[in-house]
């Protein structure tokens, strides 16, 4: 009998060289429709593999499924298989300079890579951050994970032989309205197309509540359409991936605080706030109004972006009414959304923006699936 016929994907997050960190997975499809498929997290500015799993014999379905929940169409791009294994290999290797092994599933994960000549592929990658190891720690990293880490650094390469960077406590954008400023006066200076502070802090908080855990680089898409921003050169790039990462936490800690189990129905989910409009009262609650608006509008067009990540999420019967208090802000200039809203707020039980997407929160990210 005659081997079977073997043919190999890859796939990669866009814009992955900003921050220096990627999701990778490859498949390896046979003539009877089954795939193989080897999933890679890979840092390529201090730990290599992070981490990896592997899943055999998937049916196209199956293939299809994980695809929209890991690397969504609009947010993912193919690369040569063979790049992807140089990719791969090369910040193990670099890891292993500094002490640092791949994740134990690798060794299970790496079967799909084993009929790939990594020579092939004519790409170059550099690895570390400006020339130097840089471990950036990762949101689930914990306190002894990120000492450990940082030791073997030090024994490694003595305490000046690296960079560490915790987007949590980052030395330059650690006061969070500094880092709202600047975001703001970012996004205001971009073309009239890229969409505004406001908008963009909706996008980022309904893409901490989608059920398939997202990135901050999906994004980048949203910003700036799939052809993306020129930017001046990468350290502009790497600044704002920073800017970006900072205000993300922001948003997932508001997130966090109006979820807790001690919440009260003053805490607000969304980052839109009187004090941001200086003007008299009239006017400062009109500019209130018309930002929230254009939060509410943000938060939508993440569930139009990317509808099937949201599972059921959308369409579930014990949702509908936060869905529906979203949508009457999402389109205000209509009478009726307007005189829905003011009767929702003044019922005997509120109906407010705020608490319907924290309800939505509660349910969501209660059930959602854990990072990779």
């Amino acid at each position: 009998m005659s081997a079977a016929m073997i043919r190999c994907d890859a796939y990669i997050e866009k814009n992955w060289e900003l921050i220096g960190i990627t999701f990778v997975l490859v498949c390896r499809t046979r003539d009877d429709g089954l795939t193989d498929v080897g999933a890679f997290l890979v840092d390529l500015y201090c730990l290599g593999v992070k981490d990896a799993f592997f899943e055999a014999e998937m049916s196209k379905a199956e293939l299809d499924t994980l695809l929209i929940e890991r690397l969504p169409e609009e947010f993912r791009e193919r690369i040569h298989p063979a790049c992807a294994k140089k990719l791969i290999e090369g910040a193990i290797d670099y890891a292993e300079t500094l002490g640092f092994a791949p994740h134990r599933d690798y060794r299970k994960a790496r079967k799909v890579l084993s009929s790939l000549d990594a020579a092939a592929c004519p790409r170059e990658f550099t690895y570390g951050c400006d020339g130097r190891p840089c471990y950036v720690r990762g949101l689930n990293d914990s306190e002894e994970r990120t000492d450990r880490i940082l030791a073997i650094l030090d024994a490694r390469l003595g305490p000046d032989g690296f960079d560490y960077e915790d987007p949590e406590v980052d030395d330059d954008l650690d006061d969070a309205q500094a880092v709202r400023e600047e975001l703001i006066e970012f996004l205001d200076a971009e073309p009239e197309t890229v969409p505004r502070f406001y908008e963009t802090s909706g996008l980022i908080t309904a893409m901490l509540l989608c059920p398939t855990v997202l990135t901050p680089l999906k994004i980048m898409d949203e910003l700036w359409g799939k052809e993306g921003r020129v930017w001046a050169d990468q350290e502009e790039a790497q600044d704002f991936s920073e800017l970006l990462m900072a205000y993300w936490n922001q948003v997932n800690d508001l997130v966090l605080n109006a979820i807790a189990p001690d919440a009260t129905p003053d805490d607000k989910i969304f980052d839109v706030w009187l004090e941001d409009f200086p003007d008299e009262n009239d006017e400062a609650n009109k500019s209130m109004m018309v930002a929230t608006c254009a939060w509410a509008i943000g938060f939508h067009r993440a569930t139009q972006l990317l509808p099937d990540a949201w599972g059921d999420a959308l369409t579930r019967p014990d949702l509908a009414p936060h869905w529906e208090v979203v949508g009457w802000w999402t389109d205000f200039e209509k009478k009726e959304n307007r005189d829905k809203m003011i009767a929702a707020a003044e019922s005997d039980q509120p109906r407010t923006l705020n608490a319907a997407v924290t309800a939505l929160a509660r349910a969501l990210r209660s059930s959602g699936p854990n990072p990779f």
